[in-house]
């Protein structure tokens, strides 16, 4: 087998281990009840690829807070100050994406709905 096509071996590897950390499933289930509403509301294509862009972004990040918190255990099996403030920055980085891409969701969705809200 080519180094190339080991390369994607590997990668769908680090997919596997990342979908077995809890966090990333709470990121998963977001990304799929986002992507089944936006279904549902029949959001814009530009619309879609904003939606899409902040579901790759977060899990993107989420799996490198994943493999920066694991070679820090790696490093620093023991509490150390400085292992918890690298592990709190990279949770840090998922964290504000993800309030952010919320923020994005209802600016998207939040037409939608309301239009779904009788009029009183």
């Amino acid at each position: 087998m080519t180094p190339f096509f080991k390369s994607f071996i590997y990668a769908f590897n680090g997919i596997k281990l990342s979908l077995k950390q809890r966090n990333m499933k709470i990121h998963v289930a977001c990304a799929l009840l986002t992507v089944v509403l936006g279904w549902l509301l029949h959001i814009t294509a530009t619309e879609w690829c904003v939606v899409l862009i902040c579901i790759g972004i977060v899990l993107s990040l989420e799996t490198i807070n994943t493999a920066i918190e694991s070679f820090v255990d790696l490093v620093e099996p023991a509490h150390h100050p400085v292992a918890g403030k690298i592990k709190d920055l990279a949770a840090a980085a998922v964290l504000v994406f993800s309030v952010i891409s919320a923020i994005i969701g209802l600016l998207i969705f939040g037409k939608y709905i309301v239009d779904l809200l009788p009029i009183i």
